[in-house]
């Protein structure tokens, strides 16, 4: 017998009556948009956003106008949007209290000469900040006075950077850090970065620079998280490495991985530092939820790598979660001088030590080598690799999505009964058995096999666990075992030749 939800068998009046079921409508997998976000700090006096308020950024440079030019949140936008345009993005100025902002001195001195120590012929002097070109050409005739105007002057004329020039006397050039906070200490100013590339010889060694520190006082991660808390982001890229902020980040998404809240993400940060102090922070940390990139004296500020890190992980585990990240080019990233890159083995000790690694082309491009999580062991201690790479859970959320939207739109919004599997279940009955629900599980993990996400279909099959729950007979009980696919990451050969 049939079961109509609109059409009431009482009905007398004639007529042809039709209602619309779309209850076995979705037949293939559906489509998965994810949506990122991205946490930081906003300029004070420039944006003109709110703080603890969502933004949508749909376009490269917007973040410029809500959070202020140079802002870290809006050079991480900037980066995110360069490297992947279409993910929808979202971003929130954390509110800061107190603070100290980095600050740094850079200092020049002119050979004396017959001139007097002053500029003897016009030349480019090659400094980057953050990675930006600030071109000033000097003079001849100029003192050390007018060299450091004049740096102010171009240093003050680019807003896009993370600092300005605060003071200039004939002794040195000042810079401050346009907000506060720890990320102002990694602020990097550099000369002659390109091959090539040398100081005037009248300044001969003699440019000296005092790094940026002294940044203090970040804000709390913790203060986002009621404001989202209703919203899944499936990356989550903020600038922090402190253990507050981390531990605030893992705990907030290991409570979204679980089932009852569902709305599962990753987290993406960057820090600079050696390979000890980079496997410091890898060591201290042990979630399959947060990924961490080291480097080491890269002219791009730690944040923009991990921006442009999480933005191209949105981009591609979007369009095939199981499929590797690697040689994936970051754009607008700058690497580190060939010496201070860090050697194979090298990489291999971070592996192991919970963070993520990269390389460099031959064209001078940072690519991501392996996007690692920073679960290393279980709750024993004992090493578990079970969550290493972020594809693993990237690939589990999509098949955990799939199932979802796949059972509650055949069984659960059409409001099936439940019966046992003895039941003589007739076509249009709304009565569902255990053996109505393990056909259409394996249906649709038949389509994940063919999508490349699962493979060993029939070993599914066989441990695949159907049940009517004993205690409440208004349940069924489901055991999942996907067998996942993996990532062709290593080919090893062994040649064995003969004379």
């Amino acid at each position: 017998m049939i079961s109509f939800n609109n059409i009431p068998d009482s009905i007398r009046t004639p007529g042809a009556y039709n209602e619309i079921d779309n209850s076995r409508a979705l037949q293939g997998l559906i489509q998965n948009p994810h949506r990122a976000l991205i946490l930081g700090q906003m300029v004070n006096a420039e944006g003109n956003a709110s703080r603890d308020t969502l933004y949508q950024i749909t376009k490269e440079g917007l973040a410029d106008g809500y959070f202020g030019p140079g802002s870290i949140l809006a050079r991480m936008c900037s980066v995110f949007k360069k490297n992947n345009p279409n993910t929808e993005l979202w971003a929130m100025a954390l509110s800061t209290t107190g603070g100290v902002a980095a600050s740094a001195v850079i200092k020049f001195s002119i050979a004396m000469s017959a001139t007097g120590g002053s500029v003897t012929y016009a030349q480019p002097v090659n400094m980057l900040i953050n990675g930006s070109k600030v071109a000033v050409n000097l003079v001849s005739g100029w003192s050390v006075r007018d060299v450091n105007s004049a740096f102010k002057v171009a240093i003050d004329a680019m807003s896009t950077l993370p600092c300005h020039a605060s003071t200039t006397t004939a002794s040195g050039l000042a810079l401050s850090a346009v907000q506060s906070g720890t990320p102002g200490n990694y602020i990097n100013v550099r000369f002659n970065y390109y091959t090539g590339q040398s100081n005037p010889t009248f300044f001969g060694d003699s440019i000296n620079i005092t790094a940026f520190a002294g940044g203090t006082t970040d804000p709390s991660l913790t203060d986002a998280w009621a404001i989202i808390d209703n919203t899944q982001f499936h990356y989550i890229i903020q600038p922090y490495v402190d253990a507050a902020n981390l531990t605030s980040l893992e705990n907030e998404l290991s409570s979204r991985f679980g089932p009852l809240v569902d709305m599962q993400g990753h987290g993406f940060g960057a820090v600079r530092g050696a390979l000890a102090s980079c496997s410091t922070l890898g060591n201290s940390r042990n979630s399959p939820y947060n990924t961490v990139v080291g480097a080491y004296d890269s002219p791009t500020a730690p944040e923009e790598w991990a921006a442009a890190l999480g933005a191209i992980a949105a981009k591609y585990l979007n369009a095939d979660p199981a499929r590797p990240l690697q040689y994936l080019m970051l754009q607008g990233i700058l690497p580190p001088p060939q010496e201070n890159r860090f050697t194979r083995a090298e990489r291999d000790i971070l592996l192991y030590d919970g963070m993520a690694t990269w390389i460099v082309d031959s064209g001078g491009n940072v690519m991501i080598e392996r996007s690692v999580t920073t679960y290393q062991t279980n709750a024993l201690g004992l090493p578990d690799p079970s969550y290493l790479d972020v594809e693993t859970l990237a690939t589990l959320g999509e098949i955990r999505y799939q199932y979802k939207t796949r059972m509650v739109n055949r069984f659960i919004i059409p409001r099936f009964k439940l019966a046992d599997d003895t039941f003589p279940v007739q076509p249009g009955s709304y009565v569902a058995t255990p053996k109505t629900v393990k056909q259409e599980i394996i249906a649709l993990f038949s389509l994940l096999r063919d999508k490349g996400l699962i493979e060993n279909l029939e070993d599914f099959k066989d441990n695949l666990v159907v049940e009517r729950n004993a205690s409440d007979r208004n349940r069924v009980d489901v055991l999942l075992p996907p067998d996942l696919v993996n990532q062709f990451r290593i080919l090893a050969g062994l040649i064995q030749f003969i004379l």
